[in-house]
């Protein structure tokens, strides 16, 4: 997963050669392209980045199902006027969604762009989102970078934060004096090492040692060795990584509990792991398991495909049609003027699948609870425990 970490140098690096494709591309949409050219009284229309193709290609259609129903619940109109969704694959790959954000601009003429699954896709968009003064609703953790537009809203809290909530949560409630990371060796990763870390520190432990594996190791064995016995292990891993990751996590010889970031157990990847996953622990906010009215009418309205798997990647595609509805709602002809637009959206309250969900207005992302769970197996069936949300200053 490609998220970049707005302090790193792999973030400028990417956004020194992507942005200058950018340039390139925007400069062929000519004057009177900016905001989207919807009228008024016409369908309002949504272009939407996901992953389709590419490591990160097997979120892409769940996601689409997602907000596809989310709209459908609302008959995809409101007030009468009609909202269009336009899909394009940004295929895991910041260039491929430069050239495809750019042919939602000018060809297919979208009020706003849902972008993106992928944290280099996002910050790749972003900046000609900006230019062309175009809302960029996010569906699902992303950079702290996306912070510098006022165009962007996500919904949902930065990578590092959820990560910074649970290395303080380790080192208060859970009792952890001494810590081992160990993450993808790229953006993603970095970030939410560094996020664990000053939550663990500020809560009086110790981080003794940190690995990082590339993206796509295959055995892990020669960096779990490395990790001693500290008194608790903090992974930061997604889709296939993740898989692997806690597979091999015993077989190396570590007796230190397991924690990480959410997608290290998300829905998604459970199955796939298998026993090895009974007991890991994660900091996130979103489980399937959450009991409350819009995760109910979440699952409830996607229990119908057989093939749903609830995840935070869904859940955070349902909650921004929630988002997209009441802005749109709000803004009325607004839509139109992709300023107004997204401060409207910047400005919504709703109910999301993990609760309460509203922006900060400085930064654009996602004021959302932080919830601590452990995988059990009830019935055959792997499954999140959850044992309550923690607080930022536990």
């Amino acid at each position: 997963m490609r998220i970049v970490c707005s302090h790193s140098v792999v973030r400028h690096a990417l956004l020194a050669a992507v942005v200058a494709l950018a340039l390139s591309l925007t400069a062929c949409g000519g004057e009177g392209s900016e905001g989207g050219g919807a009228d008024d009284s016409g369908p309002v229309r949504i272009g939407v980045l996901l992953p389709y193709t590419g490591p990160f290609g097997l979120y892409g259609k769940p996601m689409e199902a997602a907000l596809r129903a989310r709209m459908a619940a609302d008959g995809n109109k409101v007030d009468g006027r009609p909202v269009e969704l336009v899909f394009e694959d940004e295929a895991t790959d910041p260039k491929v969604a430069v050239s495809k954000a750019t042919k939602l601009l000018d060809q297919e003429d979208v009020n706003a762009v849902v972008c993106c699954a992928t944290g280099g896709a996002t910050l790749a968009v972003a900046p000609i989102l900006s230019e062309r003064k175009v809302p960029q609703p996010g569906p699902i953790p992303n950079p702290a970078g996306l912070s510098e537009y006022d165009t962007a809203a996500v919904a949902a809290p930065t990578a590092a934060h959820d990560a910074e909530v649970l290395g303080r949560h380790a080192a208060g409630e859970l009792g952890h004096k001494q810590a081992a990371i160990i993450a993808s060796d790229f953006a993603y990763g970095k970030e939410v090492a560094e996020g664990f870390t000053a939550g663990f520190e500020s809560g009086g432990g110790q981080v003794v040692k940190q690995v990082f594996a590339p993206l796509g190791t295959q055995d892990f064995g020669s960096y779990l060795t490395q990790l001693g016995n500290p008194d608790v292990v903090f992974a930061g891993f997604a889709g296939a990584d993740a898989i692997g990751l806690v597979k091999q996590y015993r077989k190396f010889g570590v007796k230190s509990p397991l924690i990480g970031h959410g997608p290290l157990v998300t829905e998604l990847v459970l199955n796939a792991i298998g026993p090895a996953a009974v007991g890991v622990g994660a900091g996130f906010y979103y489980s399937s398991q959450l009991d409350n009215p819009e995760n109910k009418k979440f699952i409830g309205a996607m229990s119908e495909n057989p093939k749903f798997i609830p995840s935070h990647f869904t859940a955070g595609a349902w909650a921004t049609g929630s988002v997209l509805l009441d802005a749109i709602q709000r803004a009325g002809a607004d839509t139109s003027d992709g300023e107004a637009f997204a401060k409207a959206i910047r400005e919504t309250e709703i109910e999301a699948p993990w609760g309460p969900l509203r922006f900060d207005q400085e930064t654009g992302y996602a004021v959302a609870p932080t919830y601590y769970y452990e995988v059990t197996s009830k019935g055959g069936k792997l499954r999140h425990d959850i044992k309550g949300e923690i607080s930022p200053s536990s």
